[in-house]
């Protein structure tokens, strides 16, 4: 169990001391009391999550009228371009099979999360379908997924490691003995062959 010594004002432990039964040991006390206020606060908050995740920079600072409506106007905006970006970054209904591994490539990959980067990147999916067919993509999609480095899924990249992979494939020519390399043979009497 791990433990946190947090600092107290002491009327408020003065207090606690005041109503703390005799056969409870103050720690265990001040567990209850804690454990006992955080369920009142549960209940009556629906969402805990809101309550403690909120944004509190209007309550902690006194902001006047005009830093409030431009602190307001950039959430606006933010929220505006969020929503642009995730209408222009739909997924055509050729490559809807491919959406969660598609989704997933793009929150883990590197480099530009443009909507052009997005629109490229569809074109390269789409040549990867027609060329190579979709078990391709989708094994390069999962690939991807697992580095978690890549920057983006090209078809040039992908040919050239092919290139790499196939070159060692190839089986070994015969190779061209030097005569000194020449292996000599005899028969029974002992005469070359």
């Amino acid at each position: 169990m791990n433990t946190l010594r947090p600092s107290l004002d002491m009327e408020l432990i003065t207090k606690i001391l005041e109503i703390k039964p005799k056969y409870i040991t103050t720690t265990a006390f001040l567990n209850l009391l804690l454990e006992d206020a955080y369920n009142a606060r549960c209940k009556n908050e629906k969402n805990m999550a809101l309550y403690i995740h909120k944004d509190n920079k209007f309550e902690n600072k006194k902001l006047d009228n005009k830093s409030l409506d431009k602190e307001l106007e950039r959430k606006e905006q933010k929220e505006k371009i969020n929503k642009k970006e995730k209408q222009e970054k739909n997924i055509p209904d050729d490559l809807l099979h491919f959406q969660t591994l598609i989704d997933d490539f793009w929150k883990v990959k590197k480099g530009s999360k443009s909507i052009q980067a997005w629109k490229l990147q569809i074109t390269e999916y789409r040549k990867f379908i027609d060329k190579y067919g979709e078990q391709v993509l989708r094994d390069q999609l999962e690939a991807g997924i697992l580095a978690g480095t890549w920057k983006g899924l090209k078809m040039s990249h992908y040919e050239e490691q092919l290139k790499r992979v196939k070159r060692f494939d190839k089986e070994p020519e015969k190779e061209v003995i030097h005569p000194a390399q020449r292996v000599v043979q005899f028969d029974e009497m002992g005469n070359l062959i």
